[in-house]
């Protein structure tokens, strides 16, 4: 049965989509455009979880993503920004295969099924697709190759395979100052959009839900990644990160439209509201 979400990616607009990410390369079914695609959503579409804090749903509605990132100039989380990337590829003819991972990133505990990841079948190879991980996440489509390892702009990332109670597992690997830590780790098996929705609900919902207790906003840039977090903003420029402190609401507005192309009337009253819970 074909994917209804599928479907509906059909009257998506990829030119508009293309447009908003600034990418004029080819939209042909190869490496090249999955790479291109996904290069540019990951250097344009920052990972921000604003609608929590201004209490929107978080809609996974293929139409209405397509809305708020593409039209609104705005970002979202994984099961926004996969969940969209996922329809456009789809809509270009690519086989994409929804899969959900276990974040393993400075967990103290075993976490939940709880990040959407996409598996492309493009050329005759499986690549690993994820513009919506946030923090040191993908910037570029990943092997699906156990012990595969490569550098993408300042990153460093590496892919682990092993056997999970008869299941092969494989874990997303990030390298920092000579080690290496475990992003997050998943299987093969496929799930539907519907699949997402309880994990959406969690993250947007519940009051030990990372999204929840803080305001973020991350971008990767070409020389390493900017991330809003709380009051704080952390710039990364080639392995060289430089902290700051965000005093006054109006700054937190201005910061986010200078690294993040977010302007939308309504957030700067959304983020008063828990400004204070926020702290320094």
């Amino acid at each position: 049965m074909r994917d209804r979400r599928a479907t509906e990616g059909q009257n998506l607009d990829v030119a508009a989509y293309a447009a908003r990410l600034a990418y004029r390369g080819k939209l042909d079914l190869s490496v090249d455009t999955l790479r291109g695609l996904h290069e540019a959503h990951a250097f344009t579409v920052p990972f921000e979880n604003l609608d929590v804090h201004l209490e929107r749903p978080i809609s996974l509605d293929p139409s209405v993503l397509f809305k708020k990132i593409v039209q609104e100039r705005r970002g979202g989380y994984c099961f926004e920004l996969n969940g969209l990337f996922a329809v456009i590829l789809e809509t270009l003819g690519f086989t994409v295969h929804r899969l959900m991972a276990r974040v393993l990133y400075g967990a103290a505990m075993v976490r939940p099924l709880s990040h959407e990841v996409l598996l492309v079948d493009v050329e005759g190879a499986r690549w690993i697709a994820d513009v919506g991980f946030g923090g040191n996440g993908l910037i570029a489509p990943f092997p699906l190759c156990a012990g595969h390892e490569e550098r993408q702009y300042q990153d460093h990332f590496r892919l682990i395979g092993h056997e999970d109670r008869n299941r092969r597992t494989f874990a997303l690997q990030f390298e920092t100052r000579g080690t290496w830590h475990d992003l997050y780790e998943f299987t093969l098996e496929p799930y539907r959009p519907e699949d997402y929705i309880l994990a959406n609900y969690y993250h947007s919902h519940a009051s030990d839900s990372l999204f929840v207790q803080h305001v973020i906003c991350t971008k990767p840039t070409i020389e390493g990644r900017v991330t809003l977090l709380d009051r704080k903003l952390k710039v990364r420029t080639k392995g060289v990160t430089q902290h700051s402190t965000v005093n006054l609401l109006d700054d937190f507005q201005t910061l986010l439209k200078a690294h993040f192309g977010i302007e939308h009337d309504g957030i700067a009253g959304g983020v008063a509201r828990t400004w204070d819970r926020l702290g320094v």
